[in-house]
């Protein structure tokens, strides 16, 4: 495998997992709930935020952890 043939592999290794998980927020019985979701559309809940405003951080700042660390 050359150089360039690794970078590349590397590469397509990080946008495959970046693809696969998003941090997305739902109401759930009025509060905020924080999901992780895989890439089948399957999710878990993480957490639960009393505002929109706070839920929605939570998941832009775990979301751009997970661009960052790829």
């Amino acid at each position: 495998m050359t150089p360039e043939e690794y970078t590349a592999a590397l590469e397509e290794e990080r946008r495959a997992r970046n693809d696969r998980a998003k941090y997305i927020v739902r109401e759930e019985h009025g509060r905020w709930a924080l999901f992780r979701r895989n890439g089948s559309g399957q999710a878990w809940g993480l957490n639960s935020y009393t505002t929109l405003a706070t839920a929605q951080l939570a998941a832009d700042v775990l979301n751009r952890l997970k661009v960052d660390e790829a």
